[in-house]
């Protein structure tokens, strides 16, 4: 399951904020938010390019989010130094 920023944070146990400084302060975002291109195409991590409609120029706007992939959320939390539980869901039936 790929997860923004935001909610990667907030299963992290962090605010949103909080987590983009620690990301900025380890490299693995740039300061203007984006992923640092040391990053990409290692498997933790991308950048889903999104589209809206912009009604005040009549065209699309184009914008890229980060996204972070399933075993991202396990390889940041390493990163941050957080201890992540994982719970198993054959356990619970």
């Amino acid at each position: 399951m790929n997860r923004t920023l935001d909610a990667t944070a907030a299963l992290l146990g962090l605010k949103p904020r909080t987590f983009r400084n620690k990301l900025r302060e380890l490299g693995i975002l740039n300061q203007a938010g984006e992923l640092a291109s040391k990053h990409r195409d290692q498997g933790y991590l991308f950048v889903e390019p999104r589209s809206r409609w912009n009604a005040n120029i009549n065209t699309y706007s184009h914008y890229a989010v980060v996204m972070v992939k399933e075993s991202g959320v396990a390889w940041l939390a390493k990163q941050l130094g957080i201890t992540v539980t994982t719970h198993n869901k054959d356990a619970a039936a």
